[in-house]
C-alpha cells in the first residue's frame, strides 16, 4: 500500500534557543498553519511524494528544488524580521504566503494539480485561520438522530467533539482534549471511523491505537478507552 501525504515542514530561522518559549512559540505557529494547509488539501497526495520541506536557510545556496525518493525540498525566502514585526494573524499569513508560494512552485515544476493548493489557500484565507474539520454526518439506526466527528484545533490543543443533531437541536459533547501533535495529531487516526451503537449511542474507534469514545444521550456519559498519554501521536 502506497503510503500517505504525511506533511509540509517549515524549518523557518528564529533567534530562540531550542526549548524556550520563545522557540516553542515560533514553532507551533509554523506547524499550526501547515497542518491546516495539509487538511485543506482535502486528502490529495502529489504524485510520488509523501513529504515536503521548506528550508529557507539554503535560499540563494541551492539552484534547484531537490527530490530523495518520496520527499521533496524546496529553499524559500523567509524574513524573520518582517515575521517578527507582524501580530499573530499577520504572522498566520505570513506563513501561510511563504508555504503557498512554494508549494505552487513545486507544482508547476512535478506537474501536481494546483487547483488543490489555490483551494485550500483560499478556504483558509476565508475562513480567518479557523481550524475545524467536520466530518460526514452518520443516521442513528431510528432515523431520528444524526450524529457528526469535529476537530478543533489552536497551536497547543486538539479537540475531538461529537455533534448530534436531534430535530431543531445540536448538542456538543467534547470526547477528549490533547496536545497538539500537527500532522501526526492521534485525533485524525480516531476521527475516521465513527458509528452509532445503538439509537442513543454514538462515537468514534480506532483499531490502530486500540482507542474509542462513544457517548450516550441516554445515560448522558463518555464511554471509552482513551487514556492518551502527554506525547501519543500517530505517524
Amino acid at each position: 500500500m502506497e503510503a500517505p501525504f504525511s506533511d509540509i515542514t517549515l524549518y523557518a530561522p528564529t533567534p530562540h534557543a531550542v526549548g524556550t518559549a520563545g522557540y516553542w512559540e515560533d514553532t507551533s505557529l509554523k506547524n499550526f498553519v501547515s497542518d491546516l494547509y495539509v487538511q485543506r488539501m482535502n486528502g490529495y497526495k502529489p504524485p510520488n511524494t509523501t513529504r515536503i520541506t521548506l528550508e529557507p536557510s539554503f535560499h540563494k545556496i541551492w539552484n534547484r528544488t531537490w527530490k530523495d525518493g518520496s520527499l521533496v525540498s524546496i529553499a524559500p525566502f523567509f524574513s524573520y524580521d518582517e515575521y517578527a514585526s507582524l501580530d499573530k494573524k499577520g504572522k498566520y499569513k505570513y506563513v501561510l504566503d511563504v508555504i503557498h508560494t512554494a508549494v505552487l512552485q513545486l507544482s508547476d515544476e512535478y506537474k501536481w494539480d494546483r487547483t488543490v493548493f489555490e483551494k485550500a489557500y483560499k478556504e483558509i484565507i476565508e475562513s480567518d485561520f479557523e481550524f475545524k474539520i467536520i466530518y460526514p454526518t452518520k443516521m442513528s439506526r431510528d432515523k431520528k438522530k444524526v450524529g457528526q466527528v469535529l476537530i478543533e484545533k489552536t497551536q497547543k490543543v486538539t479537540t475531538l467533539n461529537l455533534l448530534f443533531t436531534i430535530g431543531n437541536d445540536i448538542k456538543k459533547v467534547t470526547l477528549f482534549e490533547n496536545r497538539n501533535w500537527f500532522w501526526y495529531d492521534i485525533a485524525y487516526e480516531i476521527a475516521k471511523n465513527s458509528k452509532w451503537l445503538d439509537n442513543n449511542t454514538f462515537g468514534v474507534y480506532s483499531k490502530k491505537s486500540d482507542r474509542y469514545g462513544y457517548y450516550s444521550l441516554l445515560d448522558d456519559v463518555v464511554i471509552g478507552k482513551l487514556d492518551f498519554k502527554e506525547d501519543e501521536f500517530i505517524i
